[in-house]
């Protein structure tokens, strides 16, 4: 037990007397004159700046500290570096060889004060400068000089609650913009102006959580970094990049968290990039100014600065949801950046996208309600600053996209292809309830005027009032009320207008449903050039008939201006008024052929009433007329209930329109009933109709029960002649006599029944045939005329006119 405690004892006594030994060795060797000329040198050597050193303080175990320290900037003038305390420590054993070894350099809440020039060139550019041959670049060692025997091999330095303030001349010389790291806590191991060192950066980047950790290497100059950087906000560095936005920004913070590694010449990024409370009032719609939006990124990047050339290994783009992925490169980055980037868009929602963007961008978009599914693939090359000549080839798979519109949902699914200025449709299909229809697209020039597009149309059954956006009826379909209307001046008429798009095609519906109708072997051919929209074919089958038309409709002057030709053959007359004009279904049956050729200016129901023109021919066979105003008037008219109903053998008449009239000379033929309507028929449904009537014998007798007058108006077959006047509107129609038709009716009567009673006055006889011999053939006759009855007779045929 002795023996142990000896040794113990001995032990003790040899550390303290070598505790001894090291603080007469420090007092002695580490004094603030040899701390300054080995530290003053070798600072100003490698930095190439004036170093100043204030009060020097040494101990045994807190090492070595020195107060006042500043590195000035190039010109020896302004501070580069401050700091309030500088503590260096030292290792113990070197001290018994006679050497002090410092390995560890603490710096006490220093400042750093950085300054970017107005020619770009920063205050520390000097000590990054590649082309410097520094005394000894191949360690951070410095062994003593003659006469000191302290030495410095620095193996960490620590930075404690240091402030780093940045000055930025670029943009405003006379008024630099300022900002600030404080908090400042580094840490560096094993440093070496050759080796890699470990290094360790937080601080609060203008009040933001900065943080780097991560190795550099100061030569040559490069190193890795994991970085974080959380709710910084944006808004000071605006003017950095404020001409770049396309609007004014009133928020925005960031958030990063990357992997930074490479040189000056070569650095590599991959991370996230998040922007979050994105507010910008764009300067194109200003009511459509993005709030609260955010935009995340996920991105691998190598950026070249030298060659001004930054490669987009992967980048992911989330904007309130809507995706965007890309590859590629971006040159030129300092002039003009050049574009080679490939573009994916995954499964984008429209409904889910719609919603993410600001409603007042949206406009007329939110009336469509549209859904479904896009994935996109794009490929843009070329200078940024032409945007429209960037895309270069793309496809955009729809999978049931839906859109309201007119009352209707159709949905498209298939695959749209661009290349160059072409665009191309693959299996695209058009679905509504159960009908389809496919399109066959091919535009040309998309990215110049005029746009040239082909598109045609194919369907076994479909609605077809879809594809032609609104029947051709309703232009010709009027509310009677209208004639009550204001009167329209030409600033209310639509046009002229300026599109850009020269269209051909056609539309093939082997069935399809119009108006209720049913139309078969459908097939349109249309052409949009210059503003003139024409229907150079539009036939089909129809109501037991056929229809062909052409229309030509000029958009390019204000009011529009149309022409258009019409042709029916043996199309039964009541479907087509059930669909054309519902409250007329009914009243006319038969089979219809109809040539028509219109002219007209307006977009107006007034104007273009005024300004419609034009001819044609009808003709009606095998009918029935069966109308409330008009048919039941007439019979009401005339007494005669049987002209409820008329079934004739054929209606036909010629017409014109002119100054907002038709005029008509027509005829109807039945066995019991002629009409000869003959006069104008308003646009506005008014009636001023001479109306020759005949009457059939019987019909006479039925109206002349007692043998009055009407037997005075019957022809040599028994037909009476009624002459009669239409007029009001054709929901209100008026029947009357024709005073100028009766007056010639009843001259003529008069005119008969006078010459018969002349005959009864004179007793004409009846001529003899001659006695054989009396007379030779080719002989002339006798004459017996009375001499006085030649003359009644030629004095009544001067008073009646025959």
């Amino acid at each position: 037990m002795k023996k142990w405690i000896k040794i113990f004892s001995a032990v003790v006594a040899v550390l303290l007397a070598l505790a001894v030994v090291l603080v007469i060795l420090a007092s002695v060797l580490i004094t603030p004159e040899r701390v300054k000329s080995a530290l003053l040198p070798l600072v100003e050597q490698n930095l190439h700046r004036k170093v100043e050193l204030g009060e020097v303080k040494v101990s045994l175990f807190s090492g070595i500290e020195i107060h006042g320290l500043r590195v000035y900037e190039q010109d020896g003038k302004d501070p580069f570096v401050t700091t309030d305390l500088v503590r260096l420590r030292y290792q113990l054993l070197p001290l018994l060889a006679m050497k002090v070894v410092v390995d560890e350099v603490r710096l006490e809440k220093p400042s750093i004060r950085i300054v970017r020039l107005k020619s770009g060139q920063f205050n520390f550019s000097d000590l990054t400068d590649t082309g410097a041959k520094p005394a000894d670049k191949s360690s951070g060692s410095r062994e003593p000089s003659a006469g000191n025997p302290i030495s410095l091999l620095v193996s960490q330095v620590l930075v404690q609650d240091g402030a780093l303030i940045f000055f930025d001349h670029v943009l405003n010389d006379k008024a630099p913009y300022r900002y600030e790291i404080s908090a400042l806590q580094l840490a560096a191991k094993g440093v070496t102006l050759a080796g890699e060192i470990p290094l360790s950066v937080h601080c609060q980047l203008n009040g933001s959580p900065f943080s780097m950790d991560g190795h550099i290497n100061l030569s040559p100059l490069g190193g890795d970094f994991q970085i974080e950087l959380q709710n910084l906000d944006i808004v000071p560095f605006k003017p950095y990049f404020q001409d770049s936005l396309p609007g004014k920004l009133g928020g925005l913070k960031l958030d990063i968290n990357a992997k930074v590694s490479g040189t000056p010449s070569e650095i590599a990024l991959n991370g996230t990039l998040v922007l979050d409370g994105l507010d910008l009032a764009l300067d194109a719609m200003p009511e459509a100014s993005l709030k609260n939006a955010r935009l995340a990124a996920d991105y691998d990047l190598l950026f070249a600065p030298n060659q001004q050339r930054l490669d987009l290994r992967q980048l992911g783009l989330d904007y309130n949801g809507i995706k965007v992925n890309t590859k590629g490169v971006v040159s030129a980055l300092n002039s003009k950046p050049v574009l080679e980037l490939a573009l994916t868009v995954p499964q984008l929602q429209i409904g889910k996208a719609l919603e993410a963007l600001p409603q007042e961008m949206i406009g007329a978009m939110r009336g469509l309600d549209p859904t479904g599914t896009i994935v996109a693939e794009a490929s843009l090359a070329g200078k940024l600053e032409s945007l429209a000549g960037l895309l270069k080839t793309a496809t955009l798979d729809l999978e049931d996209v839906q859109v309201t519109a007119g009352g209707q949902r159709p949905a498209f699914s298939g695959r749209l292809r661009l290349a160059g200025d072409r665009v191309a449709t693959e299996a695209l299909q058009v679905r509504l309830g159960d009908n389809k229809a496919d399109i066959a697209l091919n535009a040309q020039r998309i990215f110049s005027r005029p746009v040239v597009v082909r598109a045609d149309i194919t369907s076994e059954r479909f609605l077809l009032e879809p594809l032609l956006l609104g029947s051709a009826g309703s232009a010709v379909v009027t509310d009677q009320s209208r004639n009550t209307a204001k009167n329209l001046s030409t600033t209310d008429e639509i046009g002229p207008f300026d599109i850009p798009l020269n269209a051909s095609g056609t539309i093939k519906v082997a069935e399809t449903v119009w108006k209720g109708l049913v139309i078969k072997d459908f097939l349109a051919q249309y052409e949009l050039r210059d503003n003139v929209l024409s229907l150079a074919r539009m036939d089909g089958k129809v109501a037991g008939g056929a229809f062909s038309n052409t229309a030509r409709v000029d958009l390019g002057r204000k009011g529009l201006t149309y022409s258009a030709t019409m042709g029916l053959k043996a199309i039964q007359a009541d479907p087509l008024l059930t669909a054309f004009a519902p409250n007329a279904a009914g009243n006319l049956l038969g089979a219809m052929d109809l040539a028509l050729t219109v002219d007209g200016r307006g977009s107006q129901w007034q104007s273009l009433s005024r300004n419609l023109s034009g001819n044609g021919n009808l003709l009606v066979v095998d009918g029935r007329l069966i109308s409330p105003g008009l048919v039941n008037g007439l019979g009401a008219f005339l007494q005669l209930p049987e002209l409820n109903d008329i079934q004739f053998h054929n209606f036909s008449g010629q017409f014109k329109i002119v100054d907002g009239k038709v005029t008509i000379d027509s005829q109807m033929l039945s066995d019991a009933l002629k009409l000869f309507p003959k006069g104008a028929v308003g646009l506005d449904g008014s009636l001023n109709l001479g109306l020759d009537t005949r009457l059939s014998p019987a019909l006479t007798r039925k109206i002349d029960r007692k043998g009055g007058f009407m037997g005075y108006l019957a022809d040599s077959e028994g037909w009476s002649r009624v002459p009669l006047l239409l007029k009001g509107t054709f929901a209100s129609p008026s029947f009357g006599l024709d005073p100028k038709g009766v007056q010639e009716q009843a001259t003529k009567a008069l005119s008969g029944e006078l010459g018969r009673q002349i005959d009864k006055l004179f007793k004409k006889p009846e001529p003899a045939a001659p006695a054989a011999g009396q007379q030779q053939p080719g002989a002339e006759p006798q004459s017996t005329e009375d001499p006085a009855r030649k003359l009644l007779e030629d004095s009544l045929h001067k008073l009646f006119g025959n």
